[in-house]
């Protein structure tokens, strides 16, 4: 059996959203698993996650993961189906059989990782719900057949080809609605809260600019005829040809081997310190306009430059920088809405949600708890299943 972490495309377009990602340093907590109803695994907002959901989508995790899409759901405390099955896959060339005890190590590992991945997934679902009640965003039936339309597309090149999946992933129709769903209501979740964002005001980017001058100065640029070749003697005499009357471009044309600026009659546009050879850079910025200069060495040959025009160094006016300060103002302010926003969510949400034993993870209220956590960015549209994927 591949790893569990492991999942088809399909599943990763379906996936949930991640909220958090936790730094676990445990420590101990009570459990509250005598106020779980016997069929559930958890509760979240007192409503049960059953052991029949979780046997369903456990089944559907293992079928992502393995090969063959075989579900062999992984049976505590023994794990004698999960042994049976792992001791029907043939060891490699020259590898003796593995023992029992190393299957059923391997099983025990997988149903942690089921665990983890498949809660996860449960309850991560049931806090975008019932965030999405709370907050009064919906999605119709008619938003979600549309993705489902635009997912099969991307995915299947035909409906036969999306039956396979769900017969090998072991989701049904519904399964898939459900997911894409959830998914929909989640980034529309982060479309609300990112909008509820303050807009910055106009002394907001004022002290942006003023803050920030240097990032709106524009340096000295000057635009520059030049004529390149490989040898001294060959520059002296282009030098000697523009300076009897032959144009530039002609002269490029004739002498030079920069094909770049042979394209252009010879001339660079808005070249500003620093961006040129070393040599060319320093005699540019060093000639009146107008002066031929040269021949110069240089790293790639002998240099003739004149200096056509020069547009002095300029910087910005409020007025002329607001544009640009204006979106980053905004989207730093719905950064810290989501930051915000994602650390009460997941305090909430994990507070309303207990597990059984043998079914927490760290989403419950009742699991070790990390001492620290990085804050996420909510219900956020990049895709995630839960899982760590």
């Amino acid at each position: 059996m591949r790893s569990l972490v492991s999942v088809t495309r399909l599943r990763t377009l379906l996936a949930l959203c991640a909220f958090f990602v936790a730094a676990l340093a445990l420590t101990a907590c009570g459990d509250d698993s005598d106020k779980i109803p016997g069929n559930a695994v958890a509760t979240v907002d007192g409503g049960p996650i059953t052991r029949a959901e979780y046997d369903h989508w456990a089944r559907i995790t293992i079928s992502g993961a393995t090969a063959s899409g075989q579900a062999v759901v992984p049976d505590p405390p023994n794990f004698t189906r999960c042994v049976a099955a792992l001791r029907k896959v043939k060891p490699a060339r020259g590898q003796p059989k593995p023992s029992e005890t190393t299957l059923r190590a391997q099983c025990r590992q997988q149903n942690e990782q089921l665990i983890q991945q498949t809660m996860g997934t449960l309850i991560q679902s049931e806090w975008i719900i019932g965030e999405a009640e709370e907050q009064d965003v919906t999605v119709s039936d008619a938003a979600v057949e549309r993705q489902l339309k635009q997912t099969k597309r991307q995915s299947f090149p035909s409906e036969r080809a999306y039956e396979k999946f769900l017969d090998r992933s072991g989701m049904t129709h519904e399964d898939v609605l459900f997911r894409l769903r959830t998914q929909l209501l989640a980034q529309r979740l982060t479309e609300k809260i990112r909008r509820s964002a303050a807009a910055p005001s106009d002394a907001d980017v004022e002290a942006y600019y003023r803050e920030n001058r240097a990032q709106f100065s524009l340096p000295e640029r000057r635009d520059l005829e030049l004529i390149l070749t490989r040898t001294e003697a060959q520059a002296n005499e282009a030098k000697a040809a523009v300076q009897g009357g032959m144009s530039w471009a002609a002269a490029a044309k004739k002498y030079s081997t920069d094909d770049a600026s042979k394209a252009t009659g010879g001339v660079l546009r808005g070249v500003a310190r620093g961006q040129q050879d070393r040599a060319l850079d320093r005699a540019a910025f060093a000639a009146e306009r107008g002066e031929v200069v040269g021949p110069i060495k240089g790293q790639f040959g002998w240099y003739v430059v004149r200096v056509r025009a020069v547009t002095p160094p300029k910087v910005s006016t409020l007025a002329e920088a607001a544009p640009q300060i204006r979106p980053l103002l905004e989207q730093q302010a719905q950064q810290r809405r989501m930051q915000s926003f994602s650390r009460s969510f997941t305090r909430r949400w994990t507070e309303a949600t207990k597990c059984r034993t043998g079914y927490i993870v760290p989403l419950c209220s009742n699991a070790p708890r990390p001492r620290t956590t990085s804050t996420g960015a909510g219900p956020a549209t990049t895709p995630s299943n839960g899982d760590g994927n």
